[in-house]
């Protein structure tokens, strides 16, 4: 069987290739098209959204505690505990039972408690 050529149109310019078996096809790039410059609209950055700040506070007997100081002794507590810095407190779990006076408290595994 005689060798048939293929050709083939790349980046503005006609090559022409040898195949054992395809048909003979022109192929031509089609003209490269014109830049324009488009006008981009400026993008506004996104409003922030606000925070609610939510307060809460245990009272118990003679006693009144807010979740804030809570919190501060749990990791206060944990960071001691465990000799890491405060703020590698992430994950906080905290329990209060009034009737034991006491706050548990578990920070990233570690269970803990605290005296109230």
């Amino acid at each position: 069987m005689a060798a048939r050529k293929k050709t083939v149109a790349a980046a503005s310019e006609t090559k022409t290739v040898e195949t054992k078996s395809a048909p003979t096809v022109e192929v031509k790039a089609a003209p490269t098209a014109e830049k324009k410059s488009v006008p981009v609209a400026e993008k506004k950055p996104a409003a922030k959204r606000a925070c609610k700040k939510v307060s809460i506070e245990l009272q118990f007997g003679e006693k009144c505690i807010d979740v804030a100081s809570l919190e501060g002794m749990a990791v206060a507590a944990w960071a001691e505990a465990t000799g890491k810095a405060k703020t590698a407190a992430k994950a906080i779990n905290l329990y209060v039972k009034p009737e034991e006076n006491m706050l548990y408290y578990v920070i990233e595994g570690e269970s803990g408690k605290v005296e109230l």
